[in-house]
C-alpha cells in the first residue's frame, strides 16, 4: 500500500481560514499491539453517530427494524464489543451529523469517534478533509476485504484526491443490498389474473427485453374488476432513465483507446437506451405507462401497494428493508432483471445501481483516538453470529422475503452487477427534467456541457484515485 502522509498543519489552516502557512507534519496513529483480543481502552466512551434515513419508515437499530432478529445479533454484538475492548459505546440518532463535525472541527476536537450514513451526506465532509483517510488506518480496516468493507462500486463515492474516507458494514446481512436502486417488481396476482406468462419465465430464458416488455405493454395495462385502471408500469422520469441506461450494456464510465474516463451517457450504445426511455415515457408507449412528473418516488411504493400497476421499480429498501416495504406488506411478488436492449444480458446488466450509498462508515479526523476508532469499528463489523457466510444470508432472503427461488437469484445477480450512477456528482441531472417538449437528443445536448464539466471535476478525481490506491 501507498504511503501517504497528512498534513494536520496546512489542513487546519484551511478549515479555519488562517492566512499563515504551517508546517507539514507527518499525523501520528497510535500503535496498538498486534493481538487486539489485548486492547484495554481503560473505559473510554466510543461516540457512534448514525443518521441512517430511508425512503421507508420504522424504528431500527444500526439499520434493522428493532425487535427482530438482526437488531438483536446487533444489539448483542455492541455489548460483547464493549466489554471485550473496555468502552461505553454510545449510538446518536438525532443529530446532524456534518454539521456537528463541521463545527466541532473548527473547535479544535470532535465529539465523535465514528459516524455513519449515506454518501449523499458524507461526501461534503469528507471532500473538505474532515474525515480520516481509511487507507492511513489499514492496520485496523483493511479496506481491500470487500467482503466486510464493500466492493468498489459500494464504496466509489467514498474516493477522493487518492484518499478513501469511508467503507460499508457490507458483511452484516441485508445492509449492502438497501443502496440498490432499480429491481423491478411484479405483481404476480395480477400476473395470474391476466393468464399471462410469468416475466420471470422471459429472465431466466434472457428474453425479458425492451421488445418484449413493449410487446406486453398494452396487455398489461387493463382495466380491473373494480373498474379501475391498472397501468402497465408506475414509475418516475429519472427512476425509468436511471434505471434503463446501463440496460444496453454500456456502464456510467468507461475508458476510451487513449485511456480516459468517459461519460457513457453520452455514447450512442447509451443514446438507444434513452430514446427507448423516452418513447415510453411520451411516446408511443406512453399510453400504458404511468409517470410521475413531480419525480415524487415514494409515490410509487403505495401506488404498486394499491394494484395500480403490474410493474415498478424500487430501491432495496422499499423493497424488504423496513415495516412499510413491500416485502412486509405484498402477499405476492416477484423479482426480475429491467428489460435488457439488444447488447445487454439480463444477469450482467440489469440496470441495478447506486445512487447513494447507504451505511456508508468514517472517522473524524479530528476524533480523540483513529485507531481506537478503527479497531472498534472493525470489531463491531464482523459477521454477525450464524451468518458468516454469505450463501447463509442469501438462504435468509429465501425463507423470510421472497416467493421464489428465482427471485432470489434475480436480486443476487442485481446487487453482484451494481454500478454507481454518480448522481451525486450531477452526471445525470438531465433525467430529472425530461419531458416530452423536446427530443431526447435535445435533451442531451442540453445537458452536455455541465456533466463534460463534472467529468473532469468528479468524474476522473474519483476513478484515477481508486487507481492509485487499488491499483487497478
Amino acid at each position: 500500500m501507498k504511503k501517504r502522509i497528512i498534513s494536520l498543519a496546512i489542513l487546519l489552516c484551511m478549515i479555519l481560514s488562517f492566512c499563515a502557512c504551517g508546517q507539514s507534519e507527518p499525523e501520528v496513529i497510535p500503535d496498538y499491539t498486534t493481538d487486539i483480543g489485548e486492547v484495554d481502552f481503560m473505559g473510554a466512551d466510543f461516540i457512534f453517530l448514525q443518521r441512517n434515513e430511508e425512503h421507508s419508515t420504522g424504528d431500527n437499530y444500526f439499520g434493522y427494524v428493532t425487535e427482530t432478529e438482526f437488531a438483536d445479533l446487533a444489539l448483542q454484538r455492541v455489548k460483547e464489543v464493549e466489554e471485550k475492548y473496555h468502552i461505553k459505546a454510545t449510538i446518536v440518532t438525532d443529530k446532524d451529523i456534518n454539521s456537528t463535525v463541521q463545527n466541532e472541527t473548527y473547535a479544535g476536537e470532535v465529539s465523535a469517534d465514528a459516524i455513519q450514513q449515506a454518501s449523499g451526506g458524507i461526501n461534503g465532509i469528507a471532500r473538505a478533509g474532515l474525515l480520516h483517510d481509511i487507507t492511513v488506518l489499514s492496520d485496523y480496516i483493511d479496506y481491500t476485504d470487500s467482503k466486510k468493507w464493500g466492493t468498489l462500486e459500494n464504496i466509489k463515492p467514498f474516493f477522493w484526491d487518492n484518499e478513501l474516507y469511508a467503507v460499508i458494514p457490507a458483511s452484516w446481512p441485508m445492509l449492502k443490498y438497501r443502496s440498490m436502486d432499480g429491481p423491478m417488481i411484479v405483481n404476480e396476482n395480477i400476473i395470474s389474473y391476466l393468464n399471462e406468462t410469468d416475466p420471470r419465465e422471459f429472465a431466466e430464458k434472457d428474453e425479458w427485453t425492451w421488445d418484449k416488455l413493449e410487446e406486453l405493454m398494452p396487455v398489461y395495462n387493463h382495466i380491473n374488476d373494480s373498474g379501475d385502471e391498472v397501468k402497465a408500469l408506475y414509475t418516475t422520469v429519472h427512476w425509468l432513465f436511471r434505471t434503463i441506461q446501463p440496460t444496453n450494456g454500456q456502464g456510467m464510465v468507461y475508458q476510451d483507446e487513449n485511456g480516459e474516463y468517459q461519460l457513457g451517457l453520452h455514447s450512442d450504445i447509451t443514446f438507444e437506451a434513452m430514446y427507448t426511455a423516452w418513447n415510453w415515457a411520451f411516446g408511443e408507449y406512453a399510453t400504458f405507462v404511468y409517470i410521475d412528473l413531480n419525480n415524487n418516488w415514494t409515490n410509487m411504493l403505495q401506488a404498486f401497494l394499491d394494484g395500480k400497476s403490474v410493474l415498478t421499480i424500487m430501491n432495496g429498501t422499499d423493497l424488504l428493508g423496513s415495516q412499510n416495504s413491500i416485502a412486509y406488506q405484498m402477499d405476492n411478488f416477484g423479482v426480475v432483471p429491467f428489460p435488457r436492449g439488444p447488447l445487454g444480458n439480463n444477469l450482467t446488466t440489469p440496470g441495478t445501481t447506486i445512487t447513494d450509498t447507504r451505511f456508508g462508515t468514517a472517522i473524524p479526523l479530528l476524533c480523540k483516538d483513529p485507531a481506537m476508532s478503527a479497531i472498534i469499528l472493525d470489531a463491531i463489523y464482523e459477521p454477525l453470529p450464524g451468518y458468516e457466510e454469505e450463501e447463509r444470508i442469501i438462504d435468509y432472503l429465501r425463507h423470510n422475503f421472497f416467493f421464489d427461488d428465482r427471485d432470489v437469484e434475480n436480486y443476487i445477480h442485481a446487487f453482484d452487477n451494481i454500478i454507481y450512477n454518480y448522481r451525486q456528482e450531477g452526471i445525470t441531472d438531465v433525467y430529472i427534467g425530461i419531458k416530452g417538449n423536446k427530443s431526447m437528443r435535445e435533451w442531451l445536448d442540453q445537458f452536455a456541457e455541465a456533466d463534460e464539466n463534472n467529468r473532469q471535476k468528479y468524474v476522473i478525481n474519483i476513478e484515477t484515485s481508486i487507481d492509485e490506491i487499488m491499483g487497478k
